[in-house]
């Protein structure tokens, strides 16, 4: 008699069982679909950063470009106004020219802009101060800082260019 009362108790699997298999599996797929959002919202983050990084860095050779089709004092850097915002366009030359153009440009979600500072030098080592000296001022170089700015988020890229003609 003894083996037939062991089989009535292991007969099937009771609901307590199955509740706990479904509490297990559900704390297990939430973890997994965090998971994943979590993934894609930081894929979704890198991809902007990457883009805004190629947008800085493609502001910053139309300005080295200008630099080189112009003449520096007379329509190139050196003849922009400092602490103003530009942004680059080509020309409807054939071929085209960039050229800078005061402003703000926007481009699908990001804003794009380029701003021109002067620059001074210590003229014993000629190394570029880090503040600004008017009694030091180098006529032939400029500080050019390109913004890339979107959502809540900012990209600058700094950089230094002289007139090298």
């Amino acid at each position: 008699m003894a083996i037939n009362q062991n089989k009535k108790f292991s007969k099937g699997v009771s609901i307590i069982e199955i509740l706990i298999i479904a509490v297990i599996l559900t704390v297990a797929l939430s973890s997994v679909l965090g998971l994943v959002a979590f993934s894609l919202k930081t894929s979704t983050a890198i991809k902007e950063t990457v883009q805004a990084n190629n947008l800085a860095q493609e502001a910053i050779e139309a300005v080295k470009n200008f630099r080189d089709g112009t003449d520096w004092p007379t329509n190139g850097i050196g003849a922009l106004t400092t602490g103003v915002a530009y942004f680059s366009q080509k020309s409807a030359d054939n071929p085209p020219k960039w050229q800078m153009s005061p402003g703000e440009e926007e481009t699908a979600s990001f804003k794009r802009k380029i701003v021109f500072d002067k620059v001074s030098r210590d003229y014993g080592s000629k190394n570029i101060e880090t503040n600004y000296n008017p009694a030091n001022d180098d006529q032939n170089s400029r500080k050019i800082t390109a913004t890339i700015s979107w959502k809540n988020k900012k990209i600058e890229v700094i950089t230094y260019l002289t007139n090298w003609k």
